[in-house]
């Protein structure tokens, strides 16, 4: 891998907004519910097509449910359509900051939901890594960590938020089934920042994401984690230590408080442990999500309370 000895360029402005995306291209803008306090995980999720076919999509899970709650909006939208503005039935999501400020809305039957994100650091752009992002799963993709301040109301009961928040945006291709396994991680407390993306496909381990800490964001060089499994092969606990291109490295300790199985493309699933963290003792949350091929899972699932 080309040595990474730069400091991480700028994210553009315009990179906030809507893409202009070739023929089997998808956009999403992810946003993570990540509330232990409360027992809820869940994540609102607004997606495009090249087309214009677009997806609004809130959805809830945890202790504090007998069952995930989920509603979903589907819509063709205009060209002209944009981030800064982009409604469509219950949802709301206007850039009003690019990459620094977002309101948040959505007005459902049983979820209600309007809060302000604000960003903790500068967004890390997969583009910003030599080998820019793996082209399989998209053109481009950012990771953030914020704060989002608001309401959530859930069949009446409110949840006032002020609480750490990922947002993830990405555009382009998005071939699910390539990845034959990958780790998506994310940790926030006050006073530090991570993410990475460990990808398996086509033989190869990529390995993206960033350590921000003091101010400084750094590309992580290399991940040295432990995993708990339960006996359906979801990941109780994820300890990995992290070492960026500066040689500062953190100890990040995630334990899952809420877990749910995403069942998005019939070449993979999506085991989704939303987590409590700490990075160095200093407590936070997180989100740690494993892409399983469909086949590998159901065998290794048997094995895991021996061998995993």
């Amino acid at each position: 891998m080309p040595e990474i000895t730069q400091p991480i360029a700028d994210c553009p402005a315009k990179d906030a907004f809507r893409h202009r995306l070739s023929e089997d291209g998808r956009e999403s803008l992810t946003h993570q519910f990540v509330l232990p306090h409360y027992g809820i995980a869940g994540f609102y999720y607004p997606t495009v097509r090249a087309n214009g076919h677009a997806k609004g999509r809130l959805f809830l899970f945890g202790p504090a449910f007998d069952a995930p709650i989920e509603e979903q909006v589907e819509t063709q939208v205009a060209d002209d359509l944009d981030f800064d503005d982009w409604r469509f039935g219950p949802l709301l999501m206007a850039v009003r900051e690019p990459h620094k400020v977002v309101d948040l809305g959505w007005s459902g039957d049983r979820i209600q939901f309007e809060g302000r994100w604000e960003a903790l650091h500068p967004p890390y752009a997969f583009s910003s890594h030599p080998k820019g992002n793996p082209p399989y799963y998209g053109d481009d993709r950012t990771e953030q960590h914020g704060i989002v301040k608001g309401n959530l109301c859930v069949d009446g009961r409110n949840y006032p938020l002020n609480n750490f928040m990922i947002r993830d945006h990405s555009w382009g291709p998005r071939v699910w089934g390539l990845n034959q396994h990958y780790k998506w991680i994310h940790a926030t407390t006050a006073g530090a920042s991570v993410h990475f993306f460990e990808m398996q496909s086509f033989g190869r381990v990529e390995l993206r994401g960033y350590l921000y800490k003091n101010g400084v964001m750094r590309h992580i060089r290399s991940v040295d984690y432990e995993i708990d499994y339960d006996s359906r092969m979801m990941h109780d606990r994820f300890q990995v230590t992290v070492t960026d291109t500066d040689g500062r490295s953190v100890f990040v300790d995630c334990q899952a408080f809420a877990k749910y199985q995403l069942d998005l493309d019939p070449k993979v699933l999506l085991n989704e442990s939303v987590v409590t963290a700490t990075i160095d003792g200093e407590a936070g949350t997180g989100w740690c999500e494993f892409c399983w091929n469909r086949d590998y899972l159901k065998f290794a699932k048997p094995y895991v309370r021996r061998f995993g």
